[in-house]
């Protein structure tokens, strides 16, 4: 089993032309790398963007399974209107979040889902923002291959 998970700025552009090379960037890890598992975090639209393009393709790619990532105690619903009970195979909420700060909790969350993936496909277009902080901190940790659809 290998893990993709992802980061990217709440706000995206070019949508169409994203989803074509998120998609293609997620074949080639499932084709080429044996991914069947991926992590979301469930906010901002890059979130939920990846949550749709893995939903998609488990047409074509029955085997492969999404889960989503909860930074807190888990609630219905996420802020970004992914619904993790329905678009996910599963949730996972990482064993000691319970005890960092709310305001650390995402970052943690994040930090969490790198050392746990052996890819990261990030969409960072900008050197500001947690998105940024966690594409830095994946990109120092040698087990974790990091791919930025963005450039």
């Amino acid at each position: 089993m290998k893990i993709c998970t992802f980061a990217g700025h709440a706000d995206i552009f070019g949508e169409n032309q994203l989803k074509k090379k998120l998609k293609n960037e997620i074949i080639n890890l499932i084709e080429n790398e044996n991914v069947d598992t991926f992590y979301c975090g469930g906010k901002g639209d890059f979130d939920r963007f990846c949550a749709e393009c893995v939903n998609e393709l488990k047409n074509h790619y029955p085997f492969i399974e999404s889960y989503m990532i909860f930074s807190y105690i888990p609630g219905k619903k996420s802020e970004s209107g992914i619904d993790p009970y329905e678009d996910f195979n599963g949730t996972i909420y990482p064993d000691g979040l319970e005890f960092v700060a709310q305001k650390l909790a995402i970052a943690k969350r994040n930090e969490w889902m790198v050392d746990n993936a052996s890819f990261l496909i990030a969409y960072i277009d900008h050197e500001w923002g947690g998105a940024y902080r966690t594409f830095r901190y994946a990109k120092r940790k040698k087990h974790i291959k990091v791919i930025n659809i963005a450039n």
